[in-house]
């Protein structure tokens, strides 16, 4: 085999994306807006590499964006990426100033205010694992030993029901995962509590190592899905239905499970 026939194999699938970004059967498409009719859907993007980032680029770029784009193209539409704390967004989707925001987990508190859009553009089976200072001597083996202790959260954010729902654990707000192991690592916090598969990410924006933190016992596995949320609030919330339309017939030809790939997010069931 040649170096340019294996370069070629290897760099396929991202080729056959560049495709399906820019092209899908016309039967499948709505039709187009007029340019002057334009809807701009803005998205509430906020900094957590490596699936979305926002700071130190030249423009945002992320997994959101690869999705959106080429469903707004078919539709006429147009993205515009308003970027915010991980917390604002919230706040300001709830209030219906931006349109979207990604990769939340779904919550029954979140639905009031939130349509959140299918399939999930993120789904994958990873553990949430709580890390101390590596001279902390404490053991987790189970939640109900976390009491009595501090534990660094994000702001905003879910992770699963017994955690959430557990009011005896001090849970100290921050604004990114980056922040919260950052405070455990200057012995503020006790544990920060991450999911495992993502936290490379938060190590390296607050510049520290796994082996600077011991991980404890006690985690929770399971497939964890992260979704497109539309807000009920927004004037633009009649265009959450063709949009989610769209994504669908994406995810049939293959798009989500080739940008999954490109974001080492692999597949499970």
């Amino acid at each position: 085999m040649s170096l340019g026939t294996a370069l070629l194999l290897n760099y396929f699938p991202y080729l056959l994306l560049l495709m399906l970004c820019s092209w899908l059967p016309a039967s499948h498409a709505l039709p187009q807006v007029p340019q002057a009719n334009k809807v701009v859907l803005r998205l509430g993007m906020y900094h957590n590499p490596p699936y979305y980032y926002t700071e130190g680029v030249a423009e945002p770029h992320g997994l959101s964006l690869d999705l959106l784009k080429p469903a707004a193209r078919q539709l006429g539409y147009e993205i515009q990426v308003v970027t915010c704390p991980f917390p604002r967004c919230l706040k300001m989707a709830e209030q219906g100033e931006i349109d979207i925001v990604a990769g939340l987990i779904k919550s029954p508190a979140r639905e009031q205010f939130l349509h959140f859009m299918q399939p999930a553009m993120m789904r994958f089976r990873s553990s949430f694992v709580f890390y101390a200072h590596k001279d902390n001597q404490v053991r987790i083996h189970r939640l109900s030993e976390l009491r009595n202790h501090s534990v660094a959260v994000m702001r905003e954010a879910v992770y699963y029901p017994e955690f959430d729902g557990a009011s005896f654990i001090h849970k100290v707000e921050m604004p990114s995962e980056a922040v919260s192991l950052d405070m455990v690592h200057k012995r503020r916090v006790d544990f920060a509590i991450t999911v495992e598969r993502t936290a490379g990410g938060s190590f390296r924006e607050a510049g520290l190592l796994a082996n600077d933190f011991v991980k404890q016992p006690y985690h929770v596995q399971q497939v964890i899905l992260g979704y497109l949320a539309f807000s009920r609030a927004s004037p633009n919330f009649q265009y959450a239905g063709p949009l989610e339309s769209m994504l669908e017939k994406q995810y049939q030809t293959g798009l989500f499970h080739l940008l999954w790939q490109k974001y080492q997010l692999p597949t499970s069931s």
